[in-house]
């Protein structure tokens, strides 16, 4: 016999599905404008018997440096293109973002991931806008391929929401054993978003393609059981945007729901030369802090809390919920490694960039970060891999890498540096005191 609902217990059946209609409906989300939330093309894995736990990688890295070795990177920093489609006044690539530039190829790229070593298990892939370089899926094969890479981040304007589906259905099935997070720029509120975001089309939404996108993604994840897919939502804390943080962090944390909110700080990089932003330095002969520092002390203080609480969630999809709990226990030691910098208190551990953490631009230079890379009075390049037959190792153990290399955490540019990919992750995995806190802190996690 069938059994019979009353009206209360219909409602209270119906009630997640509909609160989340309801709560698309006041976002515009349009989900039928994306045909790849409801099919896929097919693709065959990769087979692969790699091993790409982190276990390995981080061993072997604290073995070289008790031998004084330089080890392979752990985690790699590689910009695809620095075309991008949208003019955002924050931006750290302002002097070189399009410009005419000779982007390595796909073949280029396979032949110097053939050459990165055995420990690398990160990759961020950045830009311009990522998903310009229509090699991207390819580059993400090749990398899958040929490294023993275990998770892959991809910083995108999400521009076109149903590209970044596409490019998701191929990895999650061509690359079954990796974990891909979409890192999606947004800068607050839309009116806010898309005056920062600046695009040329005047009815182009930069802010709805980022939620479409977030949402459209998070379907397609249980949809077709993604396990191994995030999606986050990334702003830059600037003067544009500080107005609007208070209410903008409320409406990530109680509408949008993202697997993660990243909150970076707006910096003044080599590659800002014209910017009227003030240099750390000049910054910091003020005394006092700009209103957009501190609000990004106060704001990523509550994140914090709100994490270890409960309140905010950064649902990592790992394998066991301690995996996903010390993954956010790494991310706000990152972030307090940030506020203490912007004070400029005592570190908790040392830059590892050019030993732990490297850094590939679009056009083959290698070094230990963007700075040290593009910086136009005192460039720090390792090298161009063109130059060195596309073999990593060559630059990555040379003799201007070992120069530079001395140079790290001492430089000028170092000083003020928020970079949390190419700095503070890098370290954190090699430091055992902020391992064994990341481990304290997400037993702390509800």
């Amino acid at each position: 016999m069938a059994t019979l609902l009353s009206d209360n217990q219909r409602k209270v059946k119906l009630r997640p599905e509909q609160e989340n209609a309801k709560r698309l409906a006041l976002l515009g989300v349009d989900l039928s404008k994306y045909p790849s939330v409801y099919h896929r093309e097919v693709y065959e894995p990769i087979h692969s018997r790699t091993d790409r736990t982190l276990f390995g990688p981080i061993m072997r890295g604290f073995a070289a440096q008790m031998l004084y070795q330089v080890p392979d990177p752990v985690m790699l920093t590689h910009i695809v293109t620095t075309r991008c489609n949208y003019s955002c006044g924050f931006c750290s690539f302002a002097d070189t973002l399009n410009a005419k530039t000779n982007e390595m190829s796909l073949a280029e790229i396979e032949k110097t991931y053939a050459s990165v070593g055995k420990n690398l298990n990160v990759i961020v892939y950045s830009g311009g806008e990522t998903t310009l370089n229509r090699h991207l899926p390819e580059i993400i094969e090749a990398a899958y391929r040929l490294t023993p890479v275990q998770s892959v981040y991809i910083i995108s304007n999400a521009w076109k929401p149903e590209l970044l589906l596409e490019i998701t259905h191929r990895i999650m099935q061509t690359c079954p054993d990796l974990h891909l997070t979409w890192s999606l720029s947004i800068e607050g509120p839309k009116e806010a978003n898309n005056a920062i975001r600046y695009t040329k089309s005047s009815s182009w939404d930069a802010w709805q393609n980022s939620v479409d996108a977030l949402e459209a993604l998070k379907t397609i994840r249980e949809r077709y059981d993604y396990d191994h897919l995030d999606i986050q939502l990334c702003t830059v804390c600037s003067p544009s945007n500080v107005e609007v943080m208070d209410d903008w962090y409320l409406m990530v944390r109680d509408i949008l729901k993202p697997d993660k909110w990243n909150l970076n700080l707006m910096r003044r990089s080599v590659q800002m030369t014209g910017h009227d932003l003030p240099s750390f330095q000049e910054r910091r002969a003020k005394r006092d802090l700009e209103p957009f520092e501190a609000k990004y002390l106060e704001i990523t203080q509550r994140v914090k809390e709100d994490v270890l609480s409960g309140r905010l969630k950064f649902l990592y999809h790992t394998s066991t919920p301690e995996d996903g709990a010390l993954k956010s226990a790494v991310d706000l030691i990152s972030q307090e490694e940030n506020r203490r910098t912007v004070v400029e208190d005592k570190p908790m551990f040392c830059c590892k960039a050019g030993s732990l953490g490297a850094y590939i631009s679009s056009e083959g230079e290698v070094s230990g970060c963007e700075e040290f890379a593009h910086n136009p009075i005192e460039n720090k390049s390792f090298g161009n891999l063109r130059q060195a037959d596309f073999n990593f190792q060559s630059l990555w153990q040379g003799e201007k890498a070992r120069t530079h290399r001395e140079q790290v955490g001492k430089s000028r540019e170092c000083r003020g540096c928020t970079l949390e990919s190419q700095r503070n992750y890098p370290s954190i995995l090699v430091s055992f005191n902020t391992l064994i806190k990341a481990k304290q802190l997400a037993g702390q996690i509800r």
